[in-house]
């Protein structure tokens, strides 16, 4: 590769750290990026501890960050909730066993005024309680909660509730426990009273007040009221003229029934009205008639000039039938006289029926006009006694109108007496209140001011305070808990705890690939160069490819904590992203106990071409070992299971380090799949042989602990890692700070119980896996 440029001197890394990346090589006036030579187990030149740099260890509850408390509490609301309803039922119990306290409160003022004497003499300040609200409270409380007002108060009590069961010690138990405070900047004072009943709280609360306002005034009211009684005389004689007028006003009221003559009046003019609406009605049907009259009276006398008569005219349709009549014949005997004379029989017949029908129409006429003037007649007589009856409403409304002025008059002059008697004892007593606070000028005036109601709401226990209490406590201990739990569980969940936790950078982001087999997956990007999961291998290789990595990745070595990670297919994956891009790449399995790339590349062994026989044979002839994979610059050095051969002292020998030797020297990349760490001590051995060691990480699978311990170790045995790669991810979740992890094939590797894992992972044994390796992971 040719000299990189400033831009891809840029440090590399996926996630967002939590704190400064940590980056491998010696120091070269700062931390070195693969330009100068590597410095095994150092990541810039200081040795890596567990925990970061430092060595500082965390708190029982981990790092406090913002997005890792959103995180777990994302994950673990449930078990808050849990925390939260068992503070409910608790801050509910305490509620329900805490005694009901009442407290009700009553308020009085207190008026300090002070009449000046005159020609400057010094104020009547006798006694003298100070200057100030505050010193006139604080003197007087001594006396307020003495036992001379605790007597008043329980006799006073007795007094006006006799019917109460409350005995003098509760009482007295009570009023030593009241509070009475002054309010801030204001001569308000408030009488606090608790107790279990709040009717018997409010009751004393306000006897209290009552008491005070009792005991301040027995000193003021003599004197007040010698001075203000000449003028109380006025006003008490006064408010006796001003009742007897308002007596007198009701009198004549009563007598002269003004309300009812108006009313009587009222009811006139509405009678009048209507009279009168009668006759204008009556008028116009009278003049109706006429006019029929005098039609029917022309039609009789000249018949011949006979027109139409209204539908409304008597006996209209018969007149108009017999006239029709008429002048049909007429027209008959004009037709005969066209054709004969006079005397024709038929014409004299016809004549004889003209005679007929005059007299038909005469009598129609008559009979009409007898009924037309017997209902003008009717009408004429209907209209006088209506005349009559609206000129009899007519004099009553006016004598009516005459008695209403002269009661109104009367009316008038009393209620203007009344108006005068009142603002003369208006005025009288107001002079009566100005000599009164004259005369109150030199007293310290109480005064009750807002009587204690009954308290409806307890205030013991308070439930807002035990319940938000319950709660806001609850939710805290449940918070901690979950940060508790978080940390001991101790599981990988974001690539943000990768960083700021192991202190080793995220390399790669593999994501989920949907296949039946191990070997589809494993083989994936031969065919499938432009998918997700080939772009982030490429990716991957690409990094290993930099500058800052060149000099460290010939030789790699992949490597998990625990069984069904996926170093198994990320190794085959890394090898053969290598070959693509034309460097001739070896392929290595060194999990010599269950050996798993002759199945996923088809390899047909025995135990000449074994690598682990070899090795236990110390045959150095490895070039016989070399099979082909299939891609293009891949080669494979597979295995079969480990019959008759002891990995741990193939392992220690001197034919590995021969091993890795030849493998430098004829090819350019080496990709070793190692077996998991912990399990058994291989990974130690080979990390110190290899160039670069990376770590597998699986989401919510892979514990920081077993991480830790591993890094630590293999800096310690000279190793270099140089990062994480995080495999089975849901590349949407990246995003939000947190990966989502697929179910995973698990293998138990012959030293615990299976565990479950992904089709990105390692395992397909369905002797000890839960899912058949066979079946397609669906979702």
């Amino acid at each position: 590769m040719s000299e990189s440029s400033p831009k891809e001197q840029q440090p590399i890394y996926c996630g967002t750290p939590k704190g400064a990346p940590v980056y491998y090589g010696a120091p070269q006036n700062g931390p070195s990026y693969g330009g100068g030579p590597v410095a095994p187990a150092y990541y810039g030149g200081a040795p890596y501890y567990y925990g970061g740099a430092g060595g500082e260890e965390e708190s029982f509850i981990g790092a406090i960050t913002f997005t890792r408390v959103l995180r777990v509490f994302a994950q673990r609301w449930i078990s808050v909730l849990v925390f939260v309803l068992i503070g409910l039922v608790t801050s509910f119990a305490v509620y329900r066993i805490s005694p009901t306290i009442y407290e009700a409160r009553a308020e009085f003022s207190i008026d300090m005024r002070r009449r000046a004497a005159q020609n400057g003499a010094n104020p009547l300040v006798d006694p003298d309680y100070g200057t100030t609200y505050e010193e006139v409270f604080n003197t007087r409380l001594s006396e307020w909660r003495g036992e001379r007002i605790v007597a008043k108060i329980i006799q006073r009590y007795h007094a006006n509730f006799p019917s109460s069961a409350a005995a003098d010690d509760e009482l007295a138990e009570m009023l030593e426990n009241t509070v009475l405070e002054i309010q801030r900047r204001s001569r308000l004072i408030h009488i606090l009273v608790r107790s279990r009943s709040p009717q018997l709280a409010a009751n004393v609360a306000n006897v209290y007040a009552q008491a005070i306002e009792n005991f301040t005034d027995e000193d003021n009211k003599a004197r007040c009221d010698k001075a203000v009684a000449q003028i109380h005389e006025q006003v008490e004689r006064q408010r006796r003229a001003d009742g007897k007028l308002v007596d007198e006003l009701l009198k004549f009221r009563t007598e002269n029934k003004v309300d009812n003559l108006r009313s009587e009046r009222e009811i006139l003019q509405q009678s009048l009205q209507k009279v009168t609406a009668d006759v204008l009605q009556l008028e116009t049907e009278t003049t109706a008639a006429a006019e029929w009259v005098k039609v029917l009276r022309s039609a009789q006398e000249t018949p011949e000039d006979f027109g139409a008569l209204p539908s409304a005219v008597p006996r209209s349709t018969e007149i108009g039938q017999a006239y029709v009549d008429l002048q049909k014949c007429r027209m008959e005997l004009n037709s005969l006289l066209t054709t004969f004379t006079k005397n024709h029989p038929d014409v004299r017949v016809k004549e004889k029926q003209i005679d007929v029908l005059k007299q038909q129409f005469a009598e129609s006429v008559s009979r009409s006009l007898a009924t037309a003037q017997g209902n003008l007649a009717s009408l004429r007589n209907q209209l006088a006694v209506h005349q009559g009856n609206r000129e009899s409403l007519t004099q009553k409304i006016a004598v009516t109108d005459q008695k209403i002025v002269y009661a109104e008059s009367g009316l008038q002059r009393l209620e203007d007496e009344k108006v005068l008697s009142s603002e003369l004892l208006k005025q009288l007593q107001q002079n009566e209140n100005t000599a009164r606070l004259a005369a109150e000028q030199s007293n310290e005036i109480v005064r009750v001011g807002n009587p204690a109601g009954v308290p409806g709401v307890p205030v013991l226990p308070n439930p807002t305070v035990i319940f938000a209490s319950g709660v806001a406590l609850s939710f805290a201990i449940g918070l901690l808990f979950i940060l508790v739990m978080d940390h001991l569980e101790d599981t990988v969940v974001s690539l943000a705890d990768v960083e700021s936790r192991l202190s080793l950078k995220v390399l790669c982001v593999l994501p989920h690939v949907r296949r039946k087999k191990r070997e589809e997956v494993a083989r994936f990007i031969t065919t499938n160069r432009y998918s997700q999961f080939a772009e982030a291998v490429a990716g991957l290789r690409n990094l290993l490819d930099s500058p800052r990595y060149r000099s460290a990745s010939q030789v790699l070595l992949l490597m998990s904590t625990q069984p069904g990670e996926g170093k198994t297919i990320t190794s085959c994956s890394l090898a053969v992203a290598s070959a693509q891009a034309e460097k001739k790449t070896l392929l290595v399995d060194f999990d010599l106990r269950r050996p798993q790339l002759a199945r996923v590349w088809d390899v047909a062994l025995d135990e000449k071409t074994s690598f682990s026989h070899a090795l236990s044979r110390g045959d150095g002839d490895f070039a016989a070992l070399v099979r082909a994979s299939g891609v293009d610059n891949l080669d494979v050095i597979a295995s079969l299971p480990p019959e008759g051969v002891d990995p741990a002292s193939v392992l220690g020998s001197k034919i590995v380090q021969d091993f890795f030797a030849w493998a430098r020297e004829h090819y350019d990349r080496v990709v070793i799949d190692s077996p998991p760490y912990g399990l058994v001590g291989d990974v130690v051995m080979l990390s110190a042989l290899a160039d670069a060691v990376m770590i597998m990480c699986c989401p919510d699978r892979t514990h920081f602990t077993p991480v830790q311990h591993a890094v630590r170790n293999l800096a310690e045995s000279g190793a270099t890692v140089i990062g994480v790669v995080v495999n089975d991810v849901d590349v949407d979740g990246i995003g939000s700070g947190a990966v989502k992890k697929y179910g995973c094939y698990a293998y138990g590797y012959g030293y615990g119980a299976a565990a479950r894992g992904s089709v990105n992972s390692d395992s397909d044994d369905p002797a000890e896996s839960q899912v058949d390796p066979s079946v397609v992971d669906e979702e």
